[in-house]
């Protein structure tokens, strides 16, 4: 069965071919969908593929399962994140953590550069050439 889909809206409408149902009954505009919905593709992301990943992309857009290497990449990248719950579950656990110690070490670069700007004797002439 051959049917068509259309999601996005604005700049970022498009539309996409479906061409089969899973055995429980779900379109495979649902599937693919999941990854489309929502917050759109509002952000370019520019990547490099190797030869076997862009024959995989390519082979997905031949099939009109995507009407664009873009559409597709989205999809395999939200279906790779969805894959790897666990890894960013664990990741979220310590990024926080670690944006507060880049901070902490910004912050003491910063202290230490600006004291030696301020201390005193220090000529201008020194202070401008730097």
């Amino acid at each position: 069965m051959r049917k068509s889909f259309e999601f996005g809206a604005g700049r970022l409408r498009g539309r996409a071919g479906v061409i089969a149902v899973t055995k429980e009954g779900k379109e495979l505009k649902d599937l693919l969908g999941q990854y489309t919905r929502g917050r759109g593709r509002g952000h370019v992301v520019m990547a490099r593929l190797g030869d076997e990943a862009l024959a995989r992309v390519d082979q997905l857009v031949e099939a009109d399962l995507f009407a664009s290497r873009s559409e597709c990449a989205a999809f395999l990248i939200g279906a790779g994140i969805e894959s790897q719950k666990e890894l960013f579950a664990r990741l979220s656990a310590h990024t926080g953590e670690i944006r507060k110690l880049k901070d902490q070490l910004r912050q003491a670069a910063f202290d230490v550069l600006k004291a030696k700007e301020d201390a005193p004797g220090r000529a201008p002439e020194a202070a401008e050439s730097h």
